[in-house]
């Protein structure tokens, strides 16, 4: 599994990471022929584009994909009392800068989203183009926030009862408790390593990086969006029962005003997390996030 140790404002990361090319499943470097897709994974699942990493389509492709702060397997030597979506991003363009990634067609789900969309307006010239599914790069609604505090406090709670409700909560979120043996081996590979990073003496560092953030975050003004410089492509799941189609529509409406290209889908009876069951989505993002499909077909 290859690492690479960056260091930046708020501390140093080992990033954990995956190159996939063509004749590679795992790669040491890109190939410098091909487009490079990056992706940012959703909260808990680090390994949420399982499916994508095995479409033949897309292994046409550089894939990369890294472990966010305290996800998966990149280690941090800590994390600051204020976390956000530009520390996250900052952490993101120090990966990209430490592995020499070219300008990167983002594709981002959930966590990720706020992240790559951070990047797209702090760095644009790092982004060729964004597909986001199932954002959550406005403000948090009241229902979610309540939601998610209530799996917090669980979660810490001490009781070991409490995780059988921590994990139906969570896969109500992502999978809207709709389980296929894919989502269920995902789930089971996600919670022990989970169980592991956000170990009681780790509650601090699960509480800035799974909590905190997602209370924190900010929706970005028509000025700070109107700094992207690449086509933008939204989907999200009619089945989601985290957000509302409104949600989706409400940063579609945004982006336009800011003038942006962009595009919003709805991906039917899809879940939050809708890249799992729902792989055939990707059709819709290759032929928008790597436009150059046809010349290598």
């Amino acid at each position: 599994m290859p690492f690479v140790e960056v260091s930046t404002s708020t501390g140093i990361i080992k990033f954990h990471y995956t190159i996939s090319t063509p004749t590679c499943a795992s790669a040491q470097t890109i190939d410098p022929k091909l487009p490079v897709v990056l992706f940012f994974h959703a909260f808990a699942f680090h390994t949420i584009f399982h499916s994508q990493f095995s479409d033949g389509l897309l292994r046409k492709f550089n894939l990369v994909v890294f472990d966010l702060r305290w996800h998966g397997f990149t280690e941090s030597d800590t994390i600051p009392i204020v976390y956000g979506q530009e520390q996250a991003a900052e952490d993101a363009i120090a990966f990209m800068d430490a592995v020499q990634l070219p300008p990167c067609h983002f594709v981002a789900i959930d966590i990720g989203s706020m992240i790559a969309l951070q990047v797209a307006v702090t760095r644009p010239k790092y982004v060729r183009s964004i597909l986001i599914m199932s954002h959550i790069c406005l403000e948090e609604t009241p229902s979610v926030a309540e939601g998610r505090t209530e799996l917090y406090n669980l979660f810490i709670s001490g009781d070991p009862g409490a995780m059988k409700d921590v994990s139906l909560g969570y896969h109500q979120y992502a999978f809207s408790n709709r389980m296929s043996n894919l989502t269920k081996a995902i789930s089971a590979d996600a919670s022990r390593t989970n169980l592991k990073n956000w170990a009681p003496n780790h509650f601090k560092e699960y509480r800035l990086a799974a909590y905190d953030i997602f209370l924190r975050r900010k929706a970005h003004s028509q000025q700070a969006l109107s700094r992207i410089s690449c086509p933008v492509k939204l989907l999200y799941g009619t089945n989601s029962v985290v957000y509302s189609p409104d949600y989706s529509h409400r940063l579609f409406e945004s982006m336009q005003q800011a003038t942006l290209e962009v595009s919003l889908h709805a991906v039917l009876n899809a879940p939050h997390y809708l890249c799992v069951d729902h792989a055939n989505v990707c059709v819709l993002f290759t032929t928008h996030v790597v436009p150059y499909l046809t010349w290598y077909s």
